[in-house]
């Protein structure tokens, strides 16, 4: 039952209705209302399901590279043309590196005045390193490593400069490493080619072997009294000096870009390299303008005079290691060890002949030695080539 407020709101409702008429007028533009809304309905609808789908595919891309990068599924991301091969190396070595020197059991880099930049490898109190180079990337410092002197074989060892990782590569009595890391030349007696070196005892046959890193496919040639082998900068060739009983020279090697092909040695044009100092494995040496020899010449003595010893430095072509041209002769008033030729400079360790104990490093101008620094123990000094990123 109805109360007397609800009466009287239903009367007032009646008399209101009333007054309003049968049909109302529409406004003129309804039909154009009405599309516009319906125009706006559907857009609204149509970018929402565009958004929604781009929810979609970013979740799945987003799924896809957590699953690759974790190693599990089938699914892969391809990088996009825009993405580099490789991420571009980086100078390793310290900046203003020219050389670096193997002394004892110290590798360490060194700048163009013939100041210690850096200790670069070390090793064993009982070893001792014989030599070390840098690849052209700079990434890797190869070195042999001995224990049982001069003649007898070492550990080949190549070292990352970035984190100082190591690993034997091969055993040998003497080696190079190409410029670009890839292939390895060994010296010594034994099967090279698997690990097995023995000693070579002079004038017998030793055996020179080319191994490929990344194949290990190799090739080689018989040689006696090799002390030290030099890769060419292109890798086409290596050369191998020698120091019989009564005199000393080199060969050049072509290497074929076919290791099943075999070496083949040809000798070198030397212009005078006769009997040298035990020990003195680093006489030839390829510098940034050609190939350079330390040649020593020994004079016998006679009735009117005394036995001499002159030595000089010769530049080659780096091709045919030919065309030979003389850099420096210091007659019998210089004792020159090494020539270390750089970007900066062509350098030499020598002491005066008057005082051979005075060891030094010097630098060629116009045929002369100019003064650069003492040395106490100079060790075996290698030309470091500038960074080449590709090797």
């Amino acid at each position: 039952m109805r109360d007397a407020l609800e009466e009287h709101l239903a009367s007032r409702l009646g008399t209101l209705g009333e007054t309003v008429g049968e049909e109302l007028t529409p406004p003129a533009d309804l039909e154009l209302q009405v599309a516009r809304r319906r125009h706006r309905t559907r857009a609204t609808r149509r970018w929402s399901g565009v958004a929604a789908a781009a929810v979609i595919v970013i979740a799945a891309a987003t799924v896809a590279v957590a699953r690759g990068s974790s190693g599990h599924g089938s699914i892969k991301v391809e990088s996009s043309s825009t993405t580099p091969a490789t991420v571009p190396l980086r100078d390793l070595l310290q900046p203003g590196t020219a050389m670096l020197s193997a002394r004892g059991n110290f590798v360490v880099s060194l700048d163009a005045s013939g100041h210690t930049i850096a200790t670069m490898v070390t090793v064993s109190a009982s070893s001792s390193v014989k030599y070390a180079r840098a690849t052209a990337d700079h990434q890797q410092i190869w070195y042999l490593s001995v224990k049982h002197g001069s003649t007898g074989c070492g550990d080949v060892v190549r070292a990352q400069v970035d984190g100082g990782r190591t690993k034997i590569v091969a055993p040998a009595v003497t080696f190079d490493v190409s410029a670009d890391g890839s292939r390895l030349a060994l010296y010594g007696g034994g099967d090279l080619a698997r690990a097995q070196c023995a000693p070579v005892r002079a004038g017998t046959p030793g055996r020179i072997v080319v191994i490929d890193l990344a194949s290990s496919t190799s090739s080689s040639v018989a040689m006696s009294d090799v002390t030290s082998l030099r890769w060419s900068p292109d890798g086409s060739a290596l050369v191998a000096a020698t120091c019989g009983s009564f005199d000393c020279g080199f060969r050049r090697i072509v290497i074929p870009s076919d290791l099943a092909a075999p070496l083949v040695a040809t000798p070198g044009t030397s212009v005078g390299f006769a009997r040298v100092p035990p020990g003195s494995s680093d006489r030839i040496v390829f510098g940034p303008d050609g190939f350079y020899e330390l040649a020593t010449t020994v004079t016998a003595a006679t009735a009117g005079a005394p036995a001499s010893t002159r030595e000089s430095i010769a530049r080659y072509d780096p091709k045919t290691l030919g065309s030979p041209r003389v850099v420096f002769s210091g007659g019998d008033r210089w004792d020159v060890t090494q020539v270390v030729p750089t970007t900066a400079a062509t350098y030499v360790v020598a002491a005066p002949a008057a005082s051979p104990k005075a060891s030094g490093l010097y630098r060629i101008e116009a045929g002369r030695l100019a003064f650069v620094r003492t040395l106490d123990s100079p060790g075996t000094f290698v030309p470091v080539a500038p960074f080449a990123p590709n090797g």
